[in-house]
Parts: C-alpha cells; sequence; structure tokens
C-alpha cells in the first residue's frame, strides 16, 4: 500500500524533466489503456503552444512531480493560476489522490492569497467514480459536461473524402505561410489571433509531436486558408491527437472539417500512429455532429467547482 512508502514531491523542471513525465504517461496508458491521464503530446503543449502568451520558466512551477523510490514517478499535479487542477496518476496510487488534492488546493491558495474570493475547479471524465466521490467529498460540485474525450476505433478504414471545386489540401510551411496560418487559426480561436507570433509558431515546430506533413490545411481558391488541422504524435509511444481542428467561419457548412480531419487521421496512420484521439474535444453541437459522423467515440467530460 501506498501508505507504506514515502512519496516526495518536487518540482518540475521541463528541460531535465519532460522525458521522465513521458515516460510516466506512457506506462500509465499501457497499464491501465485508457486516457484518464494525458498523453505526451498534450504535456508537451503546454510550453509549445503557439496560442498563449510566451511560456515562462516560472511557469514550470505550477507542476508538480511525485516520486516513490521503487515505482518512481506515481503522480503529476498541476495548479494553473485560473483554479485549473489536473492529476495524473499512476493507478495504484489511486489512494492518494486526496493528499494531491489537498496539496492542488494548498499551492492555489498561495498563489492567490491576496484574492478574497475565487475558484478551483477539476476536468474530469464521466465515469471514474473513485475521483468523482472524492471531489464530492472535499466540498467539489459536479456542473455538467464541459467537453468529450474522443476516441478513434483501432481499425479504422479511412473513407474517401472529396473538397469543393478549386479547393485543396496541403500541409503548411510555418515560415511562408505564418500570416495566413495565424488568419485561419485565429478565425476560430481569439487568443489564437492574439498571442501567436511568428517565434511562438516556430516553437511550437520544434516540439517532439510535431512533424510538417501532419500540420494541415483546406487552401481556398482565393489562396487564403480555409481550414486547419495538426495531427500530433508522440515519436516514442505513437499515441497521436487531432489537434487543433477548424474551420474559417466564411467557409462552414462545404464539408472542409470532415475531409481535413480524415486527411490528418491518414496522415497519422502513415506515421503509425498506435491511437488517435481528440481529448478535451469541443462540445458544440457542430463539433458533436462532426466527430459523431466520423467514428470517433464520445465520453462526457464534467467541470467539478469548489469556491473558496
Amino acid at each position: 500500500m501506498w501508505s507504506m512508502m514515502t512519496i516526495i514531491k518536487r518540482s518540475f523542471h521541463r528541460h531535465v524533466d519532460f522525458d521522465k513525465v513521458r515516460k510516466f504517461l506512457i506506462d500509465t496508458y499501457q497499464i491501465t489503456n485508457t486516457f484518464h491521464n494525458w498523453i505526451p503530446s498534450m504535456f508537451e503543449n503546454s510550453w509549445r503552444g503557439p496560442c498563449g502568451p510566451p511560456y515562462k520558466d516560472a511557469e514550470d512551477e505550477y507542476v508538480k512531480i511525485w516520486e516513490e523510490e521503487k515505482t518512481g514517478i506515481v503522480a503529476v499535479t498541476i495548479s494553473k493560476p485560473c483554479g485549473e487542477f489536473r492529476i495524473f496518476i499512476h493507478p495504484e496510487f489511486r489512494n492518494f489522490e486526496e493528499t494531491l488534492v489537498e496539496a492542488l488546493e494548498t499551492q492555489f491558495k498561495e498563489m492567490k492569497k491576496n484574492d478574497t474570493k475565487t475558484k478551483m475547479y477539476f476536468i474530469v471524465e464521466a465515469g471514474d467514480t473513485l475521483r468523482e466521490r472524492l471531489l464530492e467529498n472535499c466540498g467539489y460540485e459536479n456542473k455538467g459536461v464541459c467537453e468529450h474525450n474522443r476516441i478513434l476505433p483501432h481499425d479504422y478504414n479511412v473513407p474517401q473524402y472529396t473538397l469543393p471545386e478549386d479547393y485543396t489540401i496541403r500541409h503548411v510551411d510555418i515560415e511562408k505561410d505564418f500570416e495566413n496560418y495565424r488568419a485561419v487559426q485565429g478565425s476560430v480561436f481569439s487568443h489564437c489571433g492574439e498571442f501567436m507570433t511568428l517565434e511562438a509558431a516556430k516553437i511550437y515546430s520544434e516540439a517532439d509531436f510535431y512533424h510538417s506533413e501532419r500540420d494541415i490545411v483546406v487552401v481556398a481558391p482565393d489562396g487564403s486558408f480555409a481550414a486547419f488541422a495538426t495531427g500530433r504524435m508522440d515519436p516514442i509511444s505513437k499515441l497521436a491527437e487531432v489537434e487543433p481542428v477548424g474551420v474559417h467561419p466564411n467557409h462552414r457548412r462545404k464539408g472542409l472539417g470532415k475531409a481535413i480531419v480524415l486527411e490528418c487521421i491518414r496522415r497519422l496512420q502513415k506515421h503509425g500512429a498506435i491511437a488517435i484521439v481528440i481529448l478535451g474535444a469541443a462540445s458544440t453541437e457542430e463539433a458533436t455532429r462532426l466527430y459523431d459522423s466520423l467514428g470517433f467515440s464520445r465520453t462526457n467530460v464534467h467541470v467539478w467547482v469548489k469556491e473558496v
């Protein structure tokens, strides 16, 4: 039992610790065959992503590593200033989660010690009854579905797709295509239009999960970008995600979303992906209809909130 062991919390330093956390995420996936924890590309994107303010070294402190001498990493926790908490845990140490929740709350309250009132929240996949019961006992309230987790069947065969006349699909060149790249992503995600810089896009393109052939766009007849999708794949585990995905508002209802996701899946399969997911997919009517039509399974993800 974990209570008989010594578990030590320490700081995370991405330049030193990323490979260790990656191995932990891969190992726990192989043990559980679930996606309750993030896959490596999601973790790496937290500092590689191009659609936010530049990542600062001090942000490494939001992440804590929990280690036991024999097992190594048994959990990784994240406490963000916005109040979002994440727990990634080894399945044999789930009885340790209450300690992790308490530690996250303490960490967050220290960040917000000058605020009179704030909120803390967890994102939890439906069916994780152990965490649901724990959060309820700790005073959190289930506020309902906030997103979906999507998993593509392992034996998925990519069907043929067609594009409207004079529309084409190709991969991007970050430097040459930057203005169009930022414009199309900003048309769907406003923070991309606000924060994406060429330097940030280059940092994104240097990520382990990135391959230019899997960063694709639909080109409209006028040469602008009408849709986008990226297939991120961890090169060691071959766990992959289709993220981000979007269609410019001026080009919707033409089948472009379906076409570009299918092409992204085809390229991920070509590169050897063993699993393709969209964890945290939008739960809007349009996104739900698209991913349902493509054959992705759908699991609700709930937000659990506590005011302090």
